[in-house]
């Protein structure tokens, strides 16, 4: 039988934001403090009007947790994150290809629900299909080798008996020398040859979407599919710095860009 995503999915109403892509800790954990700051900054003037916060992935560069260990700085994203917790905003964590390590130290210290994969919500009556997005569609047969490879759990254990400071390097190495080989063409949006775009297609041909929100792709985009589906990718904090929201009373997903004067971002 063919899996049905929306046969069981998560439902809420509320106003939505959406963030992924913020990369925390590159180049250094100095240099990423004024988009950390910014982020901070775009919660904080929309905690009292949002309900929900979806984080898509990839907001640390590196995150790895090791029983009594975690990566050291955002201090203050974690505080602001612990304070929508206090005032019931509801938290939600998608891991990413660099921050695929999360654990449980989001659920016990923010509440957060943590997924893995994509997941279906039925947010303000809407189908939505939500993930970080990586490996979705096309024949990206390698890559999901080496992301199961990294997934698997036996490998998390061995990779655990590496000492805190080898693990971060090793990491940070791998992060630092990805991003230097992509070049512009790698963020140009592909229309129909985005692998998400062709994931989109696919389970649109097995049940009805309303709108796929995905990031992964460091490219803020509003994409229709037909005139019943939408696909939305978040963007990013490394350029961009992009976000979407989705109130109650919007006929769909908004795409915005963040300024630090604060009367020009969206009013929720």
């Amino acid at each position: 039988m063919k899996k049905q995503h929306f046969a069981n999915p998560v439902t809420l109403e509320g106003n939505v934001l959406f963030l992924s892509d913020a990369h925390l800790g590159a180049p250094t954990l100095q240099e990423s403090k004024q988009r950390e700051d910014s982020i901070i900054q775009l919660i904080e003037t929309t905690s009292d009007n949002i309900q929900h916060l979806f984080l898509l992935g990839d907001i640390f560069d590196f995150w790895f947790e090791y029983k009594h260990v975690v990566p050291k700085g955002h201090f203050r994203f974690f505080n602001t994150l612990y304070n929508l917790n206090q005032k019931g905003v509801n938290l939600y964590y998608f891991t990413g290809n660099h921050d695929m390590w999360v654990r449980d130290y989001f659920t016990e210290s923010f509440n957060c629900k943590v997924f893995h994969q994509e997941q279906a919500f039925v947010i303000n009556g809407k189908r939505c299909m939500i993930g970080h997005g990586d490996g979705l569609g096309g024949k990206q047969y390698r890559y999901r080798l080496i992301k199961w490879i990294f997934n698997f759990g036996p490998d998390r254990v061995l990779y655990s008996m590496l000492h805190p400071r080898q693990a971060f390097a090793i990491a940070q190495h791998f992060s630092k020398t990805s991003r230097a080989s992509h070049s512009d063409e790698v963020f140009t949006f592909r229309n129909e040859g985005e692998h998400q775009v062709q994931y989109a297609r696919q389970l649109l041909a097995k049940e009805p979407v309303d709108y796929f929100i995905f990031g992964h792709r460091h490219i803020p985009m509003r994409y229709p599919l037909n005139e019943h589906s939408t696909f939305f990718n978040t963007g990013d904090w490394l350029k961009n710095f992009s976000y979407i929201t989705f109130c109650q009373g919007d006929q769909e997903p908004t795409l915005h860009y963040y300024s630090q004067e604060p009367s020009t971002n969206k009013e929720l």
